[in-house]
């Protein structure tokens, strides 16, 4: 329950910030992106090895400029419709399946992506961390190590 009270704040705490964001922005006329303003994105995320007590969690929050959107993610190749979040926990990765592949299906104003990555155990595992903008690699971690003494937190704001 501990758990399910944190993923829901920390995806509520995401699409505040994007509010924040994207509501105070400018252009200056600098910005690489596509004409339309939106960004494109891929994020994939990859975790091994994790212990039944890991805590995990993953969430990525996109906007458009139209906030009536709301489907703009896939995840490996299939449609989320009508969200405009991805949320990863612990569930997902004790399968089979151990890499995920989120994509904007649409350009996106505002990206974060925010993640936490606990270890309470002495058996550590892997975290890989992937975002790539408007085909631009902006964020790689490879095989980052969470243990009882070291964790992987991040928030990015893309």
């Amino acid at each position: 329950m501990k758990k399910s009270i944190f993923k829901k704040l920390s995806i509520c705490i995401c699409a505040v910030l994007l509010t924040a964001f994207s509501s105070c922005s400018k252009n200056d006329g600098n910005d690489p992106s596509p004409s339309d303003g939106g960004h494109n994105a891929k994020f994939t995320v990859t975790v091994t090895d994790a212990p039944a007590s890991a805590y995990i969690s993953f969430a990525i929050v996109g906007l458009t400029g139209d906030p009536k959107e709301s489907t703009v993610w896939k995840v490996n190749g299939v449609v989320q419709n009508n969200q405009n979040a991805v949320s990863l926990g612990r569930n997902e990765f004790s399968g089979n399946t151990k890499t995920y592949v989120i994509e904007s299906v649409k350009p996106l104003q505002t990206i974060t992506a925010g993640s936490q990555c606990l270890n309470v155990e002495d058996v550590p595992y892997k975290v890989s961390f992937k975002a790539e903008v408007n085909g631009e690699v902006k964020t790689d971690v490879k095989d980052f190590v969470v243990t009882k003494t070291t964790d992987f937190t991040k928030n990015y704001t893309y």
